[in-house]
């Protein structure tokens, strides 16, 4: 029988970190869901595409201040540190973790936005509701993820799977009205 090894007992609690993580992540998301459910949320008139298109890109506005918000968390590091100088080495490990922020951001940013904007083409002015509640969600996700991240990294779970979830899901309800409903 051999023993653990010390790295692999620090693997292991570090595995369970993330487990419990994403289980909070998941609880944090079935609230949100139970809010939509039970909530009265007004209901915009929104009768034509148009407008529907038009209501999701101005909410995306508030979903793309995580990514500015990132970018000043980064610039106000670099000018507080000897980072100011990006070609200086010595000066990463004080950006390391911002700019991992940003770029992640940014990825989920992109997949958010493009499935917001696809999903309001298939959602019915009574849902609408729906991309003012997904917004607010990617957002306290993307502050929660860089909380989580400057703790502990293997506590940013929770922001990254309240992100995550929630665009797998439009996506796959969007590639299901796509190949299913349409045909």
């Amino acid at each position: 029988m051999a023993t653990d090894t010390d790295q692999q007992k620090k693997d292991r609690k570090d595995q369970k970190i993330v487990l419990t993580s994403i289980f909070c992540g998941c609880v944090l998301l079935l609230c949100f869901a139970v809010i939509a459910a039970y909530y009265p949320f007004p209901k915009p008139r929104l009768p034509t595409l148009l407008d529907r298109l038009v209501f999701t890109l101005r909410w995306l506005i508030v979903s793309l201040f995580t990514v500015f918000a990132g970018i000043i968390w980064v610039a106000n590091t670099r000018f507080r540190t000897s980072a100011i100088n990006p070609l200086n080495q010595s000066g990463t490990k004080y950006v390391e973790i911002r700019s991992r922020y940003l770029q992640n951001t940014v990825e989920q940013f992109l997949l958010h936005s493009f499935s917001l904007v696809v999903l309001a083409t298939y959602l019915s002015e009574e849902n609408m509701f729906l991309v003012p509640l997904l917004v607010v969600a990617f957002s306290i996700a993307r502050l929660l993820f860089a909380v989580g991240y400057s703790i502990d990294p293997h506590k940013r779970e929770v922001g990254f799977v309240m992100t995550f979830y929630p665009t797998i899901v439009v996506i796959t309800y969007c590639l299901y009205c796509l190949f299913i409903t349409e045909n």
